[in-house]
């Protein structure tokens, strides 16, 4: 739905309690006297038929119709059943915004509380309204004295936004949090989400400026597509961290099943919290210990930690915590080992972990961190201290703090116990230094850093360009595979071949035939010795088999060398298949040249989809064993040559390949090639509903496939918007230089920083409104690599060298779009800037945009003379110093749009 008329439920002026109350345990009378205790500043109307004059001391009304002022807000707390009549009032009144913090609508599995539901599905169709709930807790935005809820415990105000599915759980971790003295800039719950989605209010908090952390919480994964792409938006400006609860399918709970090709859908939500840039947390408490370590770092941080404790079992603790995790010890440099040896006495290693005497004093431990975090080796440091007799907890905090204070490197402490370390950690939180009750956790919260570093860095990588023998033939064979089959479908093993051949896959010489005598007359045409396949109904749709290998070999024979040898072995497979499968017809045969896995190494690929997500991609081990080993990463398309290199490496094939392989990078690359033509299918025939391949790895560089499995379903979009190639176009300047101009790609990066770097200093200011000459890699990649769903930048190209580059930025609803552009200094006289410009516009109309506008400094004579030929209203904008500029490309169809517009 996007973020239409949210703004209501958070910049309310005016809000209206229907159900409100004096009665103890109501429902309506917490959230007024939340609302009261809260210091909203606007209007409140009470409303409750039973006629007070009013209620907690505020002015109340009986009906809806004797309000003077239509509400920017309602919050409708009575019974269930009067629940959507009370919507249709409120429409009939003008508002806008609803909150149904009602329950019971949600429990789907009670008969009497069903008719409301279906009644309240019907009216939010027709109404239009945004509704928020049922079932939910409200809403909280402390800053602006609004308490909309009803919460137990008050809310400290702070910059970390929570955004959550259960409003159960939100009130115990508010609880939780209130004792922490955590702050919040918003704390909003779903319920149900009858109408507002989760990707909704991410989307709209994400833009809020005081919100520096978002922390989302869902049970179930609900509008996924939608999801992926608003948590991809904000985690470009935002640091995110996200609990997922419902984790496991044997779970009674959990109402989603795997989808097919996965023994458990929460591979794909890592996926997606990964292709995001989301931190992913196990729990609601490591949430905050993440935000603590996270929100507090002043700089980007590394993986290599340095432990210091003042015993050797808490550091065992650390290090066995950290082993397990898979984290990376510091190996401490020469200059630091002498310089310990300075401070240390004999008897105590100059090593990591500094292993200190349990009588620690404040200035050894200050000497020994100084010099330790001194090391260009230290990315980290943890401090592990155990109180003692003759060491003072507080004293050795203070030292601690102080030698903080003198980095820019993250360091983490663990003051073990209770009562006696209570005031050094009080002021380690006063110092915003991270601190934790055991090692243990101080480690899991590193390895959180650690590993939301290392998607991070993922999502910025520059991927290669990477070429894939592709043939044309692709797009005759999917008119071709749309006219003749139907959703619930499977392809027939030579046309899942052919589709397989038009991507450039090498297969192993194979017939197929319908009739065995068939089989048998045409044998020679496959070089022997064979395999033969018995296909029968359920055999020929991917995963048939579920989570049992003996199945899967049941209809292939092997070693085949005669033709006379073909028809006893059919016999005996169709004998068992009628025994194990009675009510799957045998419907043709496949005889294969037989090729023999190289070390056994056999492999699967595939695609899978998600009825949320939408299509997935999985890499794994293969052959009978595949499903025992359960081997199967997955990844979204598309793909570029770093996601799939990622995608290899996390399977379990790929340490079996490198310790096989004679040459494993070049085995990488030929696999990084296949996974990309993989993507690509994904991307071109949205009708697959489900490919799975099984390959063999023939010689270094070499691999074969040697059976697949395709169905046909109904067509389903990407998570994540693929390339746009119809964008691609030429364009021919009055001086006759020819630019090819095309969506901007991650592998454009080294063409953008030399296209910068080529500019003139007023150039660059004119265009970043400041003097400057360096852009690095991390600002570069978000340059480049693009959500195509939020922005659009279009390049122009001549040879090897980028020439102009306009970008718009495209708010959630397609109302507005900030645009920017820049072309050569050497460009004048082309009309380049022109043609970008014509270019994206033409963009935006075709999309729906409503409209497009920037601000350009008052001396840039050029972009002014362009807007005004393009047909831009202009308007000076004395107080930023700037002249605003914007232009209506399509009509309005709501009222709510006006208030998105650029007004000038």
């Amino acid at each position: 739905m996007g973020t239409r008329s949210l703004e209501r439920f958070f910049h309310p002026e005016t809000i209206a309690v229907i159900g409100a109350s004096e009665r103890k345990g109501s429902l309506g009378g917490a959230v007024l006297r939340n609302l009261l205790a809260g210091g909203y500043e606007g209007d409140i109307l009470p409303v409750n038929s039973k006629g007070y004059a009013s209620i907690q001391g505020v002015k109340a009304y009986s009906r809806l119709g004797q309000l003077k002022v239509t509400p920017d807000l309602a919050i409708i707390c009575t019974p269930a059943d009067t629940v959507p009549k009370i919507i249709k009032q409120l429409h009939s009144l003008g508002v806008e915004a609803a909150m149904v913090l009602t329950g019971g609508i949600a429990r789907a599995r009670s008969w009497q509380f069903r008719p409301s539901s279906e009644r309240m599905d019907k009216v939010v169709l027709q109404t239009r309204m945004r509704i928020l709930g049922p079932d939910c807790l409200g809403l909280l935005i402390p800053h602006r004295h609004i308490n909309a809820s009803f919460l137990h415990v008050p809310v400290h105000p702070g910059h970390v936004a929570y955004i959550g599915q259960s409003g159960t759980l939100a009130s115990g971790v508010m609880d939780w949090a209130y004792s922490r003295k955590i702050g919040f800039s918003h704390v909003v719950t779903l319920g149900r989400s009858e109408d507002v989605t989760l990707p909704d209010l991410i989307d709209y908090i994400a833009q809020q400026p005081k919100v520096r952390t978002m922390l989302v919480q869902l049970d179930e994964i609900r509008s996924g597509r939608e999801l992926v792409r608003s948590l991809r938006a904000a985690s470009r400006q935002k640091l995110v961290l996200a609990v997922k609860n419902n984790r496991f399918p044997e779970s009674p709970l959990n109402t989603i099943d795997a989808p097919k090709g996965l023994a458990r859908r929460d591979l794909l939500i890592d996926e997606i919290f990964a292709r995001a840039g989301v931190l992913r947390v196990n729990a609601t408490d490591e949430l905050f210990d993440c935000v603590d370590v996270l929100g507090n770092r002043r700089e980007r941080f590394g993986p290599r930690l340095a432990i210091i404790a003042n015993g050797r079992g808490p550091a065992i603790l650390a290090m066995d915590r950290l082993l397990h995790d898979r984290g990376t010890l510091a190996d401490l440099s020469g200059d630091c080992q002498a310089k310990l040896r300075e401070i240390l006495p004999d008897y105590i290693k100059a090593t990591n972990p500094v292993l200190l005497n349990p009588e620690l004093k404040p200035e050894q431990l200050s000497a020994v961190a100084s010099a330790v975090l001194a090391d260009r080796q230290v990315d980290a440091l943890l401090v592990v201290y155990t109180p003692s007799l003759g060491s003072d907890p507080k004293e050795n905090a203070d030292a601690l703090i102080e030698v903080a204070a003198r980095t820019q490197k993250t360091v983490l402490t663990s003051w073990l116990g209770e009562y006696s370390v209570e005031e050094a950690r009080a002021s380690f939180d006063r110092a915003l230094i991270p601190t934790f009750d055991t090692p243990d956790n101080a480690i899991k919260s590193y390895m959180y850093m650690v590993q939301h570093q290392r998607t991070q860095d993922l999502l910025r990588e520059t991927p290669e360009s990477i070429e894939i023998p592709v043939s044309a033939q692709h797009s005759k064979l999917d008119r071709e595979f749309q006219d003749n089959y139907s959703s619930g479908d499977f392809l027939p093993p030579q046309e899942a071949y052919r589709l397989l051949n038009s991507y450039g896959f090498a297969c192993a010489d194979n017939i197929y035939r319908s009739s065995l005598d068939a089989l048998v007359r045409d044998s020679s045409k496959v070089p022997g010795p064979w395999v033969l396949r018995v296909h029968h109904r359920d055999y020929l749709y991917p995963f048939a088999y579920g989570n049992n290998p003996r199945e899967r070999i049941r209809s292939v024979v092997r070693d085949l060398e005669q033709p006379g040898d073909l028809r006893p072995a059919a016999d005996s497979l169709k004998s068992l298949i009628r025994e194990r499968f009675p009510g799957s017809p045998v419907l043709g045969y496949t005889l294969q040249t037989m090729h023999r896995a190289l070390d056994n190494l056999q492999f699967s690929f595939g695609i899978g989809r998600d009825n949320e997500i939408g299509p997935f991609l999985f890499f794994g081990g293969g052959g009978s064993t595949a499903d025992i080993l359960v081997d199967r990463q997955v990844a979204l398309p598309p793909l570029n040559a770093n996601l799939a290199e990622k995608l290899i490496r996390r399977s379990h094939f790929y340490e079996v390949l490198q310790e096989r392989s004679e040459d494993p990078e070049r085995d990488l690359l030929t696999l990084e090639r296949w996974l990309v033509a993989l993507s690509h299918m994904a991307l071109n025939h949205p009708w697959l509903a489900g490919l799975e391949v099984n390959a063999i790895r023939q010689q270094v560089g070499r691999y074969r496939v040697i059976g697949v499995a395709a169905e046909v379903g109904r067509h389903m979009r990407c998570a994540i918007l693929p390339y746009p190639t119809e964008l691609e176009a030429g364009f021919s300047s009055p001086r006759g230089t020819q630019y090819h101009v095309r969506p901007i790609r991650g592998e454009d990066e080294p063409l953008l920083r030399q296209f910068y770097e080529g500019l003139s200093a007023e150039s660059l200011r004119l265009r970043f409104f400041n003097a400057r000459r360096r852009f690095d890699h991390n600002e570069l990649a978000r340059l480049t690599q693009i959500d195509y769903d939020r922005e659009m930048a279009l390049v122009a190209i001549n040879g090897d060298r980028l020439y102009g580059v306009v970008r718009v930025w495209v708010d959630p609803d397609d109302v507005a779009a900030e645009f920017s552009v820049i072309v050569d200094d050497n460009c004048r006289g082309e009309r380049l800037g022109h043609h970008l410009m014509s270019r994206i516009i033409g963009y935006l109309k075709e999309r729906g945009v409503l409209q497009i506008y920037g601000t350009v400094l008052p001396e840039n004579g050029p972009m002014l003379r362009l807007a005004e030929r393009l047909g831009f209203s202009q308007k000076l904008n004395s107080a930023d110093g700037v002249v605003e500029v914007a232009m209506t490309l399509n009509t309005m169809k709501h009222a709510w749009q006006r208030r998105r517009m650029y007004s000038v």
